[in-house]
């Protein structure tokens, strides 16, 4: 029974990183944001950023879920002065456990899409929402 339960988990953190994987070679500009603790009074403890090559190639950022803490990925279309952004949020506990995962969605100005990766409000709402 519980070999069942183990391969179920593995079978959908690989298809979750399949999905997500799809979403970065989708992309224009691809970025993975990690904050350990989920707290944001330390700031990211790491941060990776990715753009799509002159040639057309795909962002490089290798998805898993090897960390500890609240990962967000940040996976932009640009549309000529616009964007269209998806962000994924998981959480992960010291033991390797999925606490919470969130799914959304963003437009905007591209002139202002460094400001949403570096919002502190959105991800003030996230630790907020475990809270409640």
């Amino acid at each position: 029974m519980f070999e069942n339960a183990f391969g179920a988990k593995d079978m959908m953190e690989d298809l979750i990183a399949a999905e997500v994987s799809r979403l970065v070679v989708e992309s224009d500009v691809a970025v993975f944001v990690l904050y350990r603790d989920a707290t944001l009074h330390e700031g990211p403890c790491d941060f990776i950023f990715a753009e799509r090559g002159e040639d057309g190639s795909a962002p490089k950022i290798e998805v898993g879920f090897d960390f500890e803490g609240l990962g967000i990925w940040y996976l932009c279309r640009r549309k000529g002065e616009t964007f269209h952004m998806r962000h994924i949020v998981v959480e992960i506990d010291s033991t390797g456990r999925f606490v919470r995962g969130q799914v959304g969605e963003q437009e905007g100005y591209w002139e202002d899409f460094p400001t949403y990766v570096t919002d502190e409000r959105f991800v003030s709402t996230v630790v907020e929402a475990k809270a409640a």
